[in-house]
């Protein structure tokens, strides 16, 4: 997303540290649980969360895929799922939808028409080890899609014809940028031509810093969609500050980053707010310690606020001012995530709730937001407005 560019008030400030200390101002009880849903079988480690109308789809690592009735908020139902013991879905974790279409990103790539949600139909599997493997981030530009791979790919897929989608080949991020584990990705750019890829370096597990990359991957001037043996690292950050970025969403010209810190579990995330109003050097503008010990693994930007899900907690970050953000809410909610160790992983916001997933608790929790401010910060609708055009 490309061409709004803010003016930072204090533009001397390179990177801000927002002390652990939550703001007074927080209302209690700003977001209520609505509805739990457990099921092990349907809900089998349950990854990511996407919506279409009145349908959320949950895909979960252990093997499962869920398509949930949420109408009514209160009261969830899973209208279809599987749990197969599959390659195809072995490590499911991400969904892209393009009704009446969705593709699945596991351990291969699925096409799968959703038409009829009491009866989805797997239509074709596309497999390449491990250049398509434990794919954790999916983005659409036009005909094509590009997933984040955990074996350090980015690989591509022309689905012009969602029934039958074409391979196009990989590029190898972990062998060209050291980006050896890239767990999700998102786009920007007046034509889309930027893609900004986060790597979380395994979570510290083997004492490395975590980076962030930009490519271009398609022309500037024509918008032109480039083989992926033409893809040029634009620019890239590190630190260990960054140590388990696994999300990244872009609003304007910023990203917001999350990630955790992995072990010792006692030492907390991040999020990670990223100037990239010049892609060739993104830099730092704010770095925000999360309340929980676990995460985050999930984020979602909304209007002015990124709703972030760490643990056992949802915070609501204020990002209005990208060097200065600002805690409106972080809560526990018990119930929907009783695990607390790396537990809330995906979250979604619309219209006044959020949908998340537990990925230890077999869970999918929706909430609603009650404080005013939030709900008037998330729906800005001319904020809403340029995001949409810019996408």
């Amino acid at each position: 997303m490309n061409g709004l560019k803010r003016r930072a008030v204090f533009a001397t400030m390179t990177i801000m540290l927002v002390c652990s200390g939550i703001s007074s101002s927080i209302v209690a009880q700003s977001i209520t649980v609505v509805s739990t849903l457990v099921d092990a079988d349907a809900l089998a480690r349950p990854h990511d969360v996407e919506l279409v109308g009145d349908l959320a789809f949950v895909p979960g690592k252990a093997g499962s895929l869920a398509i949930i009735d949420i109408a009514d908020p209160a009261s969830p139902s899973i209208l279809w799922h599987i749990n197969e013991d599959s390659e195809r879905m072995e490590d499911a974790e991400t969904v892209l939808l393009t009704p009446p279409f969705l593709f699945l990103g596991s351990n291969d790539f699925n096409s799968i028409d959703i038409s009829d949600p009491l009866h989805p139909v797997f239509l074709k599997t596309i497999s390449d080890k491990p250049r398509i493997q434990r794919i954790n981030g999916m983005v659409r530009r036009g005909d094509h899609i590009i997933a984040a791979g955990k074996e350090g790919y980015l690989s591509v897929f022309n689905v012009s014809e969602p029934r039958d989608p074409k391979y196009l080949g990989a590029y190898n991020a972990k062998e060209n940028d050291n980006m050896g584990w890239p767990h999700d990705i998102d786009m920007f750019g007046e034509r889309n031509e930027y893609i900004i890829v986060v790597d979380p370096a395994r979570f510290r597990m083997e004492g490395l810093p975590g980076h962030v990359a930009i490519y271009l991957i398609a022309d500037p001037e024509s918008g032109e969609f480039l083989p992926v043996g033409k893809w040029t690292l634009v620019s890239q950050i590190t630190g260990y500050d960054l140590d388990g970025v696994n999300r990244v969403d872009v609003f304007g010209s910023f990203a917001c980053i999350t990630g955790s810190r992995g072990t010792p579990l006692d030492e907390r995330g991040n999020v990670v707010l990223i100037d990239i109003s010049d892609p060739g050097k993104m830099k730092r503008t704010a770095l925000l310690p999360t309340s929980d010990a676990s995460g985050p693994n999930g984020l979602t930007v909304a209007g002015k606020v990124a709703f972030v899900a760490a643990g056992q907690t949802i915070s609501v970050v204020d990002i209005s001012d990208p060097y200065r953000p600002v805690y409106l809410s972080d809560e526990t909610y018990t119930s929907v995530f009783p695990d607390g160790v790396d537990n809330a992983h995906d979250l979604v916001y619309r219209d006044g709730y959020l949908y998340v997933t537990g990925q230890n608790s077999s869970s999918f929790g929706i909430l609603k937001i009650h404080d005013k401010r939030i709900l008037q910060l998330a729906s800005d609708e001319d904020y809403q407005a340029m995001l949409k055009d810019i996408k």
